[in-house]
């Protein structure tokens, strides 16, 4: 999901004639400069976050500078985070040469703006990953980090690709995602990590319950998960009892990802896995649907995980809490222990 700055100020932003224009945003570290000539005015025009929910760039955080003109930042890496983010890295160890196998429309406009994309990737074996991790696409000057989408032997589980859920943020030359979308067979994309993050499963007994909610490519980490628990013939889990619980959000069925794929999987293990629908984007009304399996999970020590635009999150927390008063529960204690137990896990862009 991408930030634009139209040059207001958000960021904090401090200016001398002839010196240069350092921004810094609290919560992440992001500094530039912009050369100022001795005599230029020391007013400038507004510099603004614009969400690119707006722009459907769903995987993260790029900085653009624009006074009616995009002028590129001399950081490689630039890490804009917000609350339950994940983080960029500021050096990059090792960098793969990978081979796209295939792209394919999974939602949207084929070729517009709102495209998702299903992209595979052949690593030859030699990128290694668990379920739930992401990787950075290097593209020009830019490091972006997708959540990978498969299990880490891949779609065909032969351990030789990976796969990637990407939504195209829009047209130009210099977006990643329009780049990634615009993949043929055959062409070269680098990458690196792959970096852990908060939707790595936690490694437990099979009685470990994992409860998913989702949203738009925020599913890409939960198909990784679900392929490792129940598709990858290579994993050897068992389980006992319920083991996964998906909630995906979408506007309608045209735009739900990977559906058939989550229901032969929930046809396949009926009595270890639960997939429900929340069109319209309603997961906090399946949320509260499903209040008491939920509440009573979380009470045995289930872990829940969210995923996806960040813009879903005050509505999840508002019914839990609606939940909890009419359960008569503390939420704000029960979200505490629930954190510090690593329960609740949050991963939004």
């Amino acid at each position: 999901m991408a930030l634009k700055v139209d040059l207001c100020s958000v960021m904090h932003a401090k200016m001398l004639p002839g010196k240069g224009l350092g921004f810094n945003h609290s919560g992440s570290q992001i500094f530039t400069n912009l050369s100022l000539g001795k005599n230029a005015p020391t007013s400038l025009p507004c510099l603004s976050w614009r969400n690119e929910k707006q722009h459907y760039n769903y995987n993260h955080k790029v900085l653009c500078m624009s006074a009616r003109r995009a002028t590129k930042l001399n950081a490689v890496v630039i890490p804009l985070e917000a609350g339950d983010t994940r983080q960029l890295p500021l050096k990059v160890d090792k960098v793969y040469t990978t081979t796209v196998v295939s792209v394919k429309t999974l939602a949207g406009p084929k070729g517009g703006i709102g495209e998702i994309c299903h992209i595979v990737l052949n690593h030859g074996g030699k990128f290694s990953f668990v379920e739930g991790q992401f990787l950075h696409v290097h593209f020009q000057s830019v490091l972006r980090d997708f959540s990978i989408a498969s299990s880490r032997n891949g779609d065909s589980f032969d351990g030789q690709t990976l796969s990637l859920c990407v939504r195209r943020a829009d047209l130009t030359e210099e977006s990643v995602s329009n780049y990634l979308c615009n993949l043929k067979p055959g062409d070269e994309v680098q990458i690196s990590g792959p970096v852990d993050g908060k939707m790595v499963f936690v490694q437990e007994p099979p009685e470990g319950k994992h409860i998913m909610v989702g949203t738009a490519t925020g599913i890409a980490p939960f198909r990784s998960n679900l392929q490792r628990l129940f598709v990858d013939p290579n994993s050897g889990v068992t389980f006992n009892g319920l083991a996964a619980w998906l909630i995906s959000g979408a506007d309608d069925y045209n735009s739900l990802l990977y559906d058939n794929e989550f229901t032969q999987i929930e046809k396949d293990n009926s009595y270890h896995f639960k997939y429900q629908r929340a069109l319209n984007n309603s997961v906090d009304d399946s949320i509260y649907e499903g209040r008491d399996e939920i509440f009573r999970l979380l009470n045995g020590g289930a872990y829940i995980y969210f995923a996806g635009s960040k813009s879903m999150m005050p509505e999840i927390l508002e019914i839990f809490e609606k939940i909890a008063q009419e359960k008569g529960v503390d939420w704000k204690e029960m979200l505490r222990k629930l954190k510090q137990n690593g329960q609740w896990r949050v991963e939004v862009y």
